[in-house]
């Protein structure tokens, strides 16, 4: 039987801490690094066009592209302590997965605090904002997250795909691309 709803959350109890900045910048460059962004672009796309609920368990924190991965899901169960934070601005450098997502999914004073404040928002906040549909004690995040998984498993797929899809036709986006592309062209 396949699967009606994805659950995606980090090894350890932490989300994800971003890129491994030592090995991406190994030299000589390693293999992957080639088509590293077409790869994450992909990535991207796939969470995009995915017809299945992707719930993301937000437990400790979501750096950098780890808090692209966290906007890319549908819904997002966080921990009181646990926070997003969209870094790359302290960096000086774009951020266009983090930059599509906000767009795709938030209003546009929402995009601005979290790209271009640089600081990290914690759990209640990310829930009073509408980032996160639930905030619970940091032991409870992945339960809680299971609990929606459940909720949501119990209606027909076919539905829940029909509606998902629905929800983005009057935005007129075909896919995850062609936002990215024009936060790239900005």
């Amino acid at each position: 039987r396949s699967c009606t709803v994805i659950i995606i959350r980090g090894a350890g109890g932490v989300f994800c801490a971003g890129l491994d900045s030592a090995a991406f910048n190994e030299n000589p460059a390693p293999i992957w690094r080639r088509h590293f962004q077409e790869d994450w672009a992909n990535l991207h796309n796939n969470f995009f066009m995915c017809p299945k609920p992707i719930i993301g368990a937000v437990e400790q924190y979501g750096i950098a592209a780890g808090a692209a991965l966290a906007f890319a899901c549908d819904f997002l169960v966080v921990g009181e302590q646990a926070f997003l934070h969209v870094a790359e601005v302290q960096m000086g450098l774009m951020a266009p997965i983090n930059v599509a997502w906000l767009a795709i999914r938030y209003s546009h004073a929402l995009g601005l605090k979290m790209a271009l404040q640089g600081e990290p928002v914690y759990g209640q906040e990310l829930f009073q904002l509408g980032i996160a549909n639930e905030c619970c004690e940091d032991s409870e995040v992945l339960n809680l997250a299971r609990k929606l998984g459940y909720r949501l498993a119990k209606y027909d797929s076919e539905t829940l795909r029909n509606m998902k899809l629905a929800l983005r036709k009057p935005k007129g986006i075909t896919d995850f691309y062609q936002v990215l592309g024009e936060v790239k062209n900005s």
